[in-house]
Parts: C-alpha cells; sequence; structure tokens
C-alpha cells in the first residue's frame, strides 16, 4: 500500500507538503525526501515521534540508535529498519517531525490516505509543496569561539586571590624568598648561629617563650 503523508507547521498555515511512500519502505527514506524537499541540512540530528490520542509524544523513531543495548525500557526505534507500515495505523496517524533539535522545531506528518498514483510513480515522492518552507537554525562550523580579551584588560584578580599571592611562592616570581613575609624576617636573625642575637643561648629562648 501506498501512503499519502501531509507535512504542515504547529502553528501556521501558511506551509503545505504532501509526501507518497510505500508501507515497506522505511522512515529514513521519509527522512531523506524531506530534507531534499525543504532543502534542510542532512548532517542534522532529525527524529520521527509517534503521537498518541491526547497528542502526547510516545515512541521516536531516531536517525541511530541512542540507547544503550541493555535498556530494557528502550522506547527508541531506527529509521533505517524501520518501515512505514510497521508505525503507522488506525491508532497512529499522527507524527511529529523534529528537524532542529537545538531550537526545537519540529513538523506535524499526518496521514491522509492512500495515495493512487501512476505505475512509472517512484516512490517516495513529492505530490506538492507550497508556502513559505521552514528553515533550520544556521550554525558556522567554523565559526570562532576563541576569548580574545585584550591582555591588558585582564583581570588577574582570579589569580591573586588562587594561588597568586606571592608570599605563597609562585614560580614565576623570582624574587621570592621562602618565609618571605610579614612573620619571618631575615635580618631578625644572627647570620652566625641562626638564633636572635638577643638570646644567648637556645635555653634563653625557650625560658622566653
Amino acid at each position: 500500500m501506498d501512503y499519502r503523508f501531509e507535512i504542515s507547521k504547529p502553528d501556521s498555515t501558511d506551509f503545505r507538503c504532501e509526501i507518497a511512500i510505500n508501507g515497506e519502505q522505511t522512515f529514513q527514506q521519509l527522512h531523506d525526501k524531506i530534507v531534499e524537499t525543504l532543502s534542510f541540512d542532512g548532517s542534522q540530528m532529525a527524529s520521527f515521534f509517534t503521537l498518541d490520542k491526547m497528542g502526547n509524544r510516545g515512541k521516536e523513531i531516531a536517525l541511530m540508535e541512542m540507547s544503550a543495548d541493555d535498556d530494557e525500557e528502550n522506547n527508541t526505534l531506527v529509521m533505517d529498519v524501520t518501515t512505514i507500515r510497521e508505525v503507522v495505523n488506525a491508532s497512529c496517524i499522527e507524527l511529529e517531525y523534529v528537524y532542529d533539535f537545538f531550537a526545537n522545531k519540529y513538523l506535524k506528518v499526518e496521514y491522509a490516505g492512500e495515495y493512487i498514483g501512476d505505475s512509472a510513480d517512484i516512490l517516495p515522492l513529492c505530490v506538492y509543496c507550497e508556502g513559505e518552507l521552514p528553515r533550520q537554525t544556521e550554525y558556522d562550523a567554523n565559526e570562532d569561539w576563541a576569548f580574545d580579551k585584550d591582555d591588558d584588560e585582564y583581570d588577574d584578580s582570579f589569580m591573586e586571590e588562587f594561588g597568586g599571592d606571592r608570599r605563597r611562592g609562585d614560580d614565576d616570581d623570582e624574587d621570592y624568598r621562602f618565609g618571605d613575609d610579614e612573620d619571618y624576617r631575615e635580618d631578625d636573625y644572627n647570620d652566625e648561629d641562626g638564633y636572635d642575637d638577643r638570646y644567648e643561648s637556645l635555653d634563653d629562648y625557650i625560658d622566653k617563650l
């Protein structure tokens, strides 16, 4: 059996498209025909979702398997091995086609009846397409995301707070000497014996403590 699907925007009537496809063909072929007809970027991810009677999404039919093999609750099918007739039936005649996950853009894909065409027709086939075409969000893969703040505007407060204190001994501080802070002064000690010259012996020093 050959199917007709009417494709439209969810919030507008300014676009209509109809694609015919055989029930034994796959969702991958339907996806490819949509991409071709609407001039989408085929390298972007896309998925079909079944809808229940309340309009809630059910099974996902994705471009590739995303779930772990041992996931018992896996609710995802794969486009290239899932045929149209496996999904579209009396209880599922409407789907959503998400073509731009970044901007959450999708199209309504509704079963519109059996397609009766010419025997020479090669399916899938775009029967008609009219109105303002939906657009994907454009991303420049070569865009430079490097941080280009001027060196003279660099705020080193972070480094000063975390490890940038010269008394802690930064590697790039050539003038740093271990213990060179307010609590330790080299000139407070006698160069010869290493103790404060105010004390005659170590015992005297300890007694003062």
